[in-house]
């Protein structure tokens, strides 16, 4: 496929910097800066057995004689954790002049290699293996299938430790699995040949921000410019016919660029490249980099329109991250290097309000209806509000214990809480756009804020321009005076057994009718999922599996928990949702509910006396107030 060249970084901060907290690091693109007189760090990852499920990496490490300390990336920037996946890492070798050197592992700091190296020695060879189990999650889950290879660079690459990883340079090459493969990627290529890949040399900074995606199957569509820079989707799926996008599915896709625009004005990057696959083996995930995003999800994304809807806000959401998360960025995530530890206490804004506007741009460029919006909302509200954790655990817990809530997700999820600053902090910035619009008599929005704070300047290329939540309540109150940070105090810091209230002043309610929405039932069946949360405490797969059940709930009290399985319900054999939800419309009779239920080899018959029938949130509006949110999803009109 055609390269989408890097234009040279900026050499110095843009003058804009004095006004804001921290410092500015331009991202370094290559060898156009100064930099200091060490050779670069050789890197070549041989991917030819990349199917088998293992990459082969070979780096040439300038080191002079005595100790030398090697580390592996530990803290990846866009999984807010310490997920480096180091278990994968075999078979290492160090060698000088034809020497195999002895190393050890630091004991305290897992991911450091200490070796002493030799008097007179000009650099260090070393090998290893990354042994790709599709296990974990995030990029460790992700690394090829037989028609698709996705490589983070983070995964393959060992270098000396050092106080700033901009300052740490890196020739990369790679070899692909064959010369029939094609591949994207928003590095600079310098040389490809049958296969074989290498590209110009950069930070490791820049390196581990600029993932590569490649696969047999593969279509680029181009979505448009942004003042000259130009904006591509690259797609890779298991066979050509999951790329065969309609042309009404291209135009959806294509006025992403136009929304975004509209949205924050200027643009942080030189090129921007949506790397996507579409597959029923790929694991999927969603990564944000500052000139990419390395996106994967289900096999008829593109061809088929429900598929498009359910997952439609992963393309904008990632997109959006270049603005707000890698551009903008919270101070104690703007970490000097990957081996730093990060702080995630400001993911509901680095997040949340990632989600409110990946939502909301997904709805205004098309790729949903604004009833599918409003239905998402309602799901979304009506989910927090019995979720009996957050009686006693705040939601800035769960942004400053990220790092293990992502894979602690399962069992009693209701009680646990998960990473709620996504969708939690959606309803709170939403509450804020609808705060901000009423005080202000609809002269001004959230959009105005994101604009000035995280479109701030002009167009720019790579930066990482660090703010603070005092940063964040300044901005805020520039667009709308008002006490945000008793705002922030309320809804971020407090206890609140309910979630932020959108509604009232948005000119809806929510409302609970025996029938799931449209756009619920859409949900419901690309997760797989049979879910009776509002009315027996329940939420299970289709086979019939307890995945959670709801303290306080009729289930949690006749003593159902998660893990067992519903075999049969009124004695016939469970066949899915619409079997339960008219055993429950049954009910209202007053004749008990048998479910017939299983764990391991025992058997259990419960009945639950439960009247209320079946119960699916909805939005409905309030008469004689203004729409609000109707205002709020209205598409943004283009920028010449």
């Amino acid at each position: 496929m055609p390269f989408l060249r890097r234009a040279a970084a900026l050499a110095a901060a843009l003058s804009f910097v004095a006004a804001t907290v921290g410092t500015t690091r331009a991202q370094t693109a290559g060898p156009v800066l100064a930099r200091t007189a060490a050779a670069p760090i050789t890197l070549d990852v041989d991917a030819s057995h990349a199917v088998q499920g293992i990459l082969y990496v070979h780096e040439i490490i300038p080191a002079g004689g005595g100790p030398l300390t090697l580390v592996y990336p530990k803290w990846i920037p866009g999984e807010h954790a310490p997920n480096g996946p180091i278990a994968n890492v075999a078979g290492l070798a160090i060698r000088a002049g034809g020497a195999t050197l002895p190393w050890r592992r630091d004991p305290v700091d897992l991911y450091a290699f200490h070796v002493e190296v030799p008097a007179g020695t000009a650099s260090v060879d070393v090998t290893f293996e990354y042994l790709g189990a599709q296990t974990g999650e995030n990029s460790r889950a992700r690394l090829s299938t037989p028609t698709i290879f996705t490589l983070a660079w983070n995964k393959v690459v060992l270098t000396p430790a050092a106080p700033d990883y901009s300052q740490v340079w890196i020739a990369p090459s790679l070899r692909l699995p064959s010369a029939q493969w094609k591949y994207a990627t928003a590095l600079e290529i310098e040389f490809a040949n049958e296969g074989e890949l290498r590209f110009k040399t950069v930070s490791l900074e820049t390196l581990v921000d600029s993932p590569l995606d490649a696969g047999v199957a593969q279509r680029t569509f181009e979505l448009g410019t942004w003042d000259g820079a130009p904006v591509t989707l690259a797609a890779f799926g298991d066979t050509p016919e999951q790329l065969a996008a309609s042309d009404k599915t291209v135009e959806k896709l294509r006025n992403i660029v136009p929304q975004m625009r509209a949205l924050y004005r200027n643009r942080h990057w030189n090129h921007y490249t949506f790397l996507l696959t579409v597959s029923d083996v790929m694991p999927g995930q969603g990564v944000e980099h500052h000139q990419s995003s390395d996106n994967g999800t289900n096999g008829e994304f593109l061809t088929d329109d429900n598929a498009l809807a359910g997952g439609a806000d992963l393309l904008t959401h990632e997109m959006n991250h270049s603005w707000d998360g890698k551009f903008r960025r919270p101070a104690d995530l703007a970490t000097p290097n990957l081996q730093v530890p990060m702080i995630d206490d400001l993911l509901w804004v680095y997040e949340g309000m990632t989600q409110f506007y990946g939502n909301l741009e997904a709805e205004r460029a098309g790729l949903r209806t604004e009833q599918q919006w409003l239905d998402a909302l309602a799901m979304t509200y009506a989910s927090y509000d019995t979720q009996h954790g957050r009686l006693t655990r705040p939601l800035a817990d769960t942004a400053t214990s990220s790092s293990f809530l992502y894979s602690a997700r399962g069992p009693w999820a209701s009680e646990r809480r998960g990473v709620d600053y996504y969708s939690e902090g959606e309803l709170m910035w939403l509450e804020a756009d609808v705060l901000i619009r009423r005080l202000s008599g609809g002269r001004r929005s959230l959009d105005d804020m994101a604009r000035a704070f995280f479109g701030h300047g002009e167009n720019t290329g790579p930066q990482v321009l660090p703010y603070t939540r005092d940063d964040v309540v300044a901005a805020l109150s520039a667009v709308q005076p008002y006490d945000w940070r008793a705002f922030f105090a309320q809804r971020v810091d407090a206890v609140a057994p309910h979630p932020p209230d959108f509604l009232t002043g948005g000119g809806y309610k929510l409302v609970f009718t025996a029938t799931p929405s449209a756009y619920e039932k859409l949900q419901s069946g690309r997760r797989k999922t049979i879910d009776l949360r509002y009315s027996l405490g329940i939420v299970a797969n289709r086979e019939g599996t307890i995945g959670d059940v709801l303290p306080d709930s009729v289930a949690f009290r006749v003593g159902i928990g998660p893990g067992e399985k519903i075999v049969a319900v009124n004695d016939r054999a469970l066949t899915g949702q619409p079997q339960l939800d008219a055993a429950l419309r049954d009910a209202r009779s007053g004749t008990p509910l048998r479910l017939l239920l299983t764990a391991g080899n025992v058997y259990r018959t419960i009945a639950l006396d439960y009247r209320g029938g079946p119960r699916y949130p909805h939005l409905a509006r309030v008469d004689g107030t203004a729409d609000v949110l109707g205002a709020i999803a209205k598409p943004l009109a283009a920028v010449p």
